[in-house]
This record gives C-alpha cells, sequence and structure tokens, in this order.
C-alpha cells in the first residue's frame, strides 16, 4: 500500500507537470533572456530616488491605515463567528460570510473599488481594509475558541452579564495573539500594497509600472530595490514587536 501510494502521488505529480506545461528546457532556453533584462536595469537610475520614496511611503500607509482599521472592525466579527461565544445561527452565518469575502484577492477588491472611487491610494486603502477586516476576523474566531474555560466560568459564576464575561474573561486571554496577528497582516498587505498601483490603486507599483512601460529599465530597478528594503524594514520591525508580544 505504501508503494502503491508512492507510486499514484508520483504519477499525479507527472499530470499536474505536464498540465501546467512545466518544460525545463523552455527555462534553460530564457536564462539568457533574463539576464539581458537585468543587465538592461544597471545601474538604477538615482533620480527618480525621491518619486520612488513618495510610493514607497504611501504604501505604507495605504497598509497602516487600512490595517489598523481592519484590526477594530474584525474584533466584533471575530466575537459572532466564535463557536464558543456566539449563538449557532449567528456562528455558522457568520463563518459562512467570513469565508466568501475571505476568499476575494486584495487585487480584486482594488478592482471593484477603483471602479467605485476612482484612481489613487484610497481605492487601495479599501481593499485592504475588505479582505484585512475578513481575514483578521476569522483568525480571532479561532483564537477565542482556544482560549482556557477556566477563567471564563469563574467569571460567570460571579452572575456577570456576557458583556462583562467577554470583556474580563476573553479578551485578557487573547488580546496578545489578535496583536501579534494584527502585525502579521500589516506585514503581509504592505507586500500587498506594493502591487496594487498596477491597477490604479496607488503606491509604490504604480511607478513600477509607469517605468516599465516606458521601457525605463534603470529607473524601474531604482523603484525595485527601494520597495525590496521597504519590505524588508517593516518585516524585520514587526518581528521585534511580534517576539516582545508573544
Amino acid at each position: 500500500m505504501r508503494r502503491a501510494a508512492w507510486l499514484a502521488a508520483g504519477l499525479v505529480f507527472v499530470v499536474v507537470a505536464w498540465d501546467v506545461g512545466a518544460d525545463p528546457v523552455r527555462l534553460a532556453r530564457g536564462v539568457p533572456w533574463m539576464w539581458d533584462f537585468v543587465r538592461r536595469m544597471m545601474p538604477p537610475d538615482l533620480a527618480v530616488l525621491p518619486a520612488a520614496l513618495a510610493g514607497a511611503l504611501t504604501t505604507v500607509e495605504i497598509a497602516l491605515l487600512g490595517t489598523t482599521l481592519a484590526a477594530a472592525l474584525a474584533v466584533p466579527l471575530g466575537f459572532l463567528s466564535a463557536r464558543n461565544v456566539a449563538p449557532r445561527a449567528v456562528y455558522y452565518a457568520m463563518r459562512a460570510g467570513l469565508n466568501f469575502f475571505r476568499s476575494i484577492d486584495t487585487l480584486v477588491y482594488a478592482l471593484l473599488f477603483v471602479a467605485t472611487v476612482g484612481l489613487g491610494p484610497f481605492p487601495g486603502m479599501l481593499a485592504v481594509l475588505a479582505y484585512t477586516t475578513t481575514s483578521l476576523a476569522k483568525l480571532y474566531s479561532e483564537t477565542i475558541e482556544g482560549i482556557e474555560p477556566g477563567p471564563v466560568d469563574a467569571i460567570r459564576a460571579t452572575g456577570a452579564t456576557r458583556l462583562q464575561v467577554l470583556r474580563f474573561g476573553v479578551l485578557p486571554q487573547v488580546l496578545p495573539l489578535f496583536l501579534s496577528y494584527v502585525l502579521y497582516r500589516f506585514e503581509s498587505n504592505v507586500r500587498a500594497a506594493t502591487v496594487l498601483g498596477f491597477v490604479g490603486a496607488g503606491g509604490i507599483g504604480l511607478y513600477l509600472q509607469t517605468y516599465l512601460r516606458m521601457i525605463d529599465y534603470p529607473a524601474a530597478s531604482t523603484v525595485l530595490l527601494v520597495t525590496v528594503v521597504m519590505v524588508m524594514a517593516v518585516d524585520f520591525a514587526s518581528a521585534r514587536i511580534r517576539a516582545r508580544l508573544v
């Protein structure tokens, strides 16, 4: 049975590789073109550095505002979609809604909001807000479902109301993990916001798309380097903060 399982897995892998057109020969033939593309991006054009830095700042602002608002909006949704807190009917309805809206990617939300409110950073922030709210609500609900029941039962035994039980029995247990999830989502949103500019939602991606369309590869190289530095700095700072929380 073990050999049959390995054989079946190998056959599935071969079929999938064939279906997606995986071809190492084509990749090897394309390496010189890739190297030529990188060569034309050197040296970076530092004249566009101020514009790239402004775009990076806008990207961080999009991620920061969208994540902050989503972190607050996701709290009630997280409690309403937790099995051990919400009524059964509310729980199933909320879980279904979260799964539906969470299946829509940030880039798709950006397209929808660009068509709704126009171009610029605002639709990008709304896209980050929409996706992050549902994503954090799902993480919040799973954290709430994993709490220790002892403190909750003790507070409930004193005659506390449902709101008091949530405030003093549940929230102290889940708050450190909530903050850790928010920081993690902020990291992810900074990376996601870098490509929102490709659909007109502002940020540094707009500059990268513009320079690539203009075939100005040295300028695009500068924007790409600023993007890498920005993401690395945000990841480093967020990781340090999360290490102190957990």
